[in-house]
């Protein structure tokens, strides 16, 4: 009987913790599903629930954090988790290296999610209005209905904003087959990318290589050898 019992408890405790981290998620992700509704979601404390996560995941989390924190130092912990779980997330779905999306937020922005560049791009990954409503038209995001509909001011929230991002660099990056093009397309537009590919005329490569400095500079550390 001790024996069951036992078993039991891990199956509890397993359940537990994983009911725990879908609330976690689904809360995180919460205000860029719903910003017509505009309330204020009460986001938990990320870093009491980290003991939670494989501990592969934890670490990367970890690292995200710390390039956040390192960028924003004035935000506070729970902001600061809540952008590192939608990066490693979103980064993890759409098959991109998480390190990377946060060296390409923080060349874009700085990790300020209320940027507007002067042709108008906005927020934390810099987004054209119309490219961002596009986006979140082909995946679904309930961003634009009936009387309400999309307003640019809606990419200034970080969530909504990392999830169309990721999506659109992880779709360029399928389009061009190559990182490096990638990113200059996601700087300077497929459409001029694609021109400059097809009539053989260079294109700049500042942004990429101004990204990869960055990524290189958060990437883990090679060990040493012996």
């Amino acid at each position: 009987m001790q024996k069951r019992c036992k078993k039991t408890l891990t199956r509890t405790l397993g359940w537990a913790a994983t009911c725990a981290h879908i609330a976690l998620i689904g809360t995180l992700f919460a205000p860029g599903f719903y910003l017509l509704r505009e309330v204020q979601v009460k986001v938990p404390d990320v870093k009491s629930l980290l003991h939670l996560m494989p501990v592969p995941k934890y670490k990367e989390l970890v690292r995200i954090y710390d390039v956040v924190k390192s960028n924003r130092p004035e935000i506070g912990e729970s902001e600061a988790w809540r952008v590192a779980d939608v990066i490693l997330e979103e980064s993890s779905k759409h098959n991109l290296d998480p390190i990377l999306v946060a060296a390409l937020i923080e060349v874009e922005s700085g990790f300020r999610p209320t940027v507007v560049s002067p042709v108008g791009a906005r927020g934390i990954m810099q987004i054209m209005p119309d490219v961002g409503k596009a986006i979140a038209q082909e995946i679904g995001l309930k961003i634009d209905s009936g009387s309400n509909p999309f307003r640019p001011e809606q990419l200034d929230d970080p969530v909504l904003n990392i999830k169309l991002g990721t999506y659109y660099l992880n779709d360029l990056k399928k389009n061009f087959r190559s990182l490096n093009h990638a990113l200059v397309a996601y700087n300077v537009g497929p459409t001029e990318m694609r021109n400059r590919l097809e009539n053989e005329i260079d294109f700049p490569i500042e942004f990429v290589n101004a990204v990869l400095s960055v990524y290189r500079k958060y990437q883990k550390p090679t060990p040493p050898l012996f």
